[in-house]
């Protein structure tokens, strides 16, 4: 069942399909690029993102891609605007499934060797889990098994990825108000470290501060009581 915290965004996502699916014959990724700012931007979303504030509409796109695959199920029926439009995003699906099923080194060969199209691949089974399209399992054994590979590229994708998730549920817990002061905080970061199962570094509360406030729009009151960090105008 898909999070309260995240209806609205799944319904501005969905309407976006309907959009796209009049149009994908006149329509190309700029223009597709511009379509969700635009749409996101009216309705007040704000794209998720970690600390690099660069190309968030872009990474964006996986979000559009999860809804119109997963939720809507559009993939078999409409393959041909999937194609045109979301050609990476077919990849980074590819990749994510190679994580899986093949291993953490045939996952990276398939990626080219590229840390990013790796790092995208995570992003996509994230969106899944933060959508409830696919349970938190299978993005912790997705973690489990990059983290087992003894390239250092595929290790560190891994570690930053897990730091990531890490600071985004603490700050999800933050916004639905599930952390209510710095014990509750502290204690539910050494939990979640422990569940996901591997060493990493635990991301720093000024990490979980910028999440909450740039993507949960939390009231900085409250970050500053939890987190005890200054946050940036």
């Amino acid at each position: 069942m898909v999070k309260g915290l995240y209806r609205e965004r799944i319904k501005v996502l969905t309407d976006l399909w309907g959009n796209i699916l009049d149009n994908w014959e006149s329509m190309d990724r700029n223009s597709l690029l511009s379509l969700v700012q635009e749409t996101y931007e009216k309705n007040g979303i704000r794209p998720f993102r970690g600390f690099k504030s660069t190309n968030l509409y872009e990474k964006e796109l996986i979000s559009l891609f999860v809804v119109g695959k997963d939720g809507l199920g559009l993939y078999d029926d409409y393959r041909p605007v999937f194609d045109k439009l979301f050609s990476l995003e077919e990849k980074f699906y590819e990749v994510s499934k190679a994580i899986i099923e093949k291993g953490p080194d045939d996952a990276y060969i398939l990626s080219g060797n590229d840390k990013d199209v790796l790092a995208r691949s995570l992003r996509l089974i994230f969106t899944e889990v933060i959508f409830s399209f696919s349970d938190e399992q299978k993005l912790i054994q997705a973690l489990r098994i990059l983290d087992s590979s003894s390239n250092d590229a595929i290790k560190h994708t891994a570690k930053s990825f897990s730091r990531f998730y890490t600071a985004f549920r603490l700050a999800e817990s933050l916004a639905e108000g599930l952390i209510r002061d710095k014990m509750n905080y502290i204690a539910m970061k050494k939990a979640f470290s422990i569940s996901l199962g591997i060493e990493y570094p635990l991301p720093k509360s000024s990490y979980v501060a910028l999440i909450s406030k740039e993507v949960f729009n939390v009231n900085p009151k409250l970050i500053r009581k939890v987190l005890e960090v200054s946050l940036q105008p």
